[in-house]
């Protein structure tokens, strides 16, 4: 009886993930090997979809040495691609900083920490498309934000949502403000398990907070640290839903808001050429494995001296 129960519950998760994980990575894996359109049958072409992209993205590398503005229209892969690490690059490091310090403030004995927590912790158990909504409206010309810009620049207001060199920066924001709560939640268990006889000891030996928190707390947090960002390069690299709430399917101005996930929406869905689309969704996850790969190599040699 024990054993049927342990099947019955774990069958359903285990069918899930495989359907909607591993079929379906092997079902595109398998599919950028084709060219499909839904209308008419599969038709193989190999490793063709590969080759075109090949060429749209040794395009794209030109066009961003000569003219950039024609990169969104002539190499829209290439473009997602740039926009997604100067994105990656942004939310990454900046998520990871704010979402220790909220740890760090969290785990002190001070009044009203309780409150303080659960505040903090609300960015991250709103809808991400709620919350994007939530933004375009204090990203307005005349919104919330630009009111307090406005105050500190000397009137100067800028077009958050339509000027290219400030659409990405918002999208970014708001990853950064709905993100960093959720990850500060694992620094504070992580804060909370940490041995208090070392801390005792720093204390006694006459090292002040600063020096604890440099070289007891961050390296025995180094697991943690790895782990958020991790995650956090994962997802910024897939990011999709405030690209599409905040800059549209198009990408917004000039392509700045437009990702790799919008690409292979686009690709599939707009343009119906999903063996194509397949092919960019694999070169993507190559993209993430790699790079998460190469995070967690440097994060385990790294030392704190």
């Amino acid at each position: 009886m024990e054993y049927l129960a342990f099947l019955l519950l774990t069958l359903y998760p285990l069918t899930l993930n495989f359907v909607f994980g591993y079929f379906s990575m092997i079902f595109a894996f398998a599919l950028s090997f084709f060219e499909w359109d839904i209308l008419t049958p599969m038709r193989f072409v190999g490793v063709f979809n590969y080759y075109k992209l090949a060429q749209e993205v040794y395009k794209g590398i030109n066009l961003l040495l000569t003219n950039t503005n024609l990169l969104y229209l002539q190499a829209p892969f290439t473009n997602g691609l740039k926009n997604i690490l100067l994105y990656t690059l942004l939310v990454v490091p900046t998520q990871t900083v704010l979402a220790l310090v909220l740890a760090v403030l969290a785990n002190q004995k001070l009044r009203g920490s309780h409150f303080y927590r659960v505040a903090y912790f609300l960015p991250a158990t709103t809808c991400p498309v709620i919350v994007s909504l939530i933004f375009i409206w204090l990203f307005m010309r005349d919104g919330f934000i630009n009111y307090f810009v406005s105050a500190l620049t000397g009137g100067y207001r800028p077009d958050w949502l339509n000027d290219p060199a400030y659409l990405l920066p918002a999208i970014a924001i708001v990853a950064i403000w709905g993100t960093s709560a959720h990850f500060s939640v694992t620094f504070l268990a992580g804060l909370q398990a940490l041995p208090k006889e070392v801390y005792e000891a720093a204390r006694i030996d006459g090292a002040n907070w600063f020096n604890r928190f440099i070289h007891i707390t961050i390296p025995l947090l180094k697991p943690l640290v790895t782990y958020v960002v991790v995650l956090g390069t994962i997802g910024a690299l897939q990011m999709f839903d405030l690209a599409w709430v905040m800059a549209g399917q198009s990408g917004g101005a000039g392509g700045a808001g437009y990702t790799v996930a919008l690409d292979i929406y686009n690709t599939a869905f707009i343009q119906l050429r999903y063996g194509y689309a397949a092919a960019k969704a694999v070169i993507l996850f190559l993209i993430v494995f790699t790079l998460n790969y190469f995070v967690q190599e440097k994060l385990k040699y790294y030392r704190v001296s």
